[in-house]
């Protein structure tokens, strides 16, 4: 076969090709699969939604933060009480909602929001307000 192909320099050279491989599909793991913390009273959907869009634009890539309301077809504005991200992959928009990537129709659907709304929204959850996202525009 080839001069790779015999003996140890087979085993050699599967085991560093593997290990490479290992190591490329941890660091896509670590790009595509932020850690964000579990829902709780202080860490809700916007806290969740803020530490993904930090974390996809630190690596480059273009995010647009999303409101709607996931239980509802066609709600209106004001009637949306969750926000999740839409991330440009390769020229394709992929949702994310809670560190994971969605495919669901409903995740496709909604109304865009600034940073600034978004920012707007955690320091009120921050200063006791409302957690309704739709109420920082």
């Amino acid at each position: 076969m080839g001069y790779f192909s015999t003996g140890w320099r087979r085993y050699l050279t599967a085991a560093v090709g593997g290990s490479i491989v290992a190591i490329m599909l941890l660091a896509a793991g670590w790009v595509f699969f932020p850690r964000v913390p579990a829902a709780s009273a202080v860490f809700d959907c916007d806290d969740g939604a803020l530490a993904m869009y930090r974390h996809f634009r630190s690596v480059g890539f273009s995010v647009q933060p999303i409101i709607g309301d996931l239980e509802r077809d066609d709600e209106a504005y004001g009637a949306s009480d969750h926000v999740w991200l839409l991330v440009n992959v390769m020229g394709r928009e992929i949702a994310w909602d809670w560190g994971l990537p969605r495919f669901d129709r409903q995740h496709y659907e909604g109304y865009p929001i600034t940073i600034d709304d978004l920012l707007a929204a955690v320091a009120a959850d921050g200063a006791g307000g409302s957690s309704a996202i739709a109420a920082a525009r």
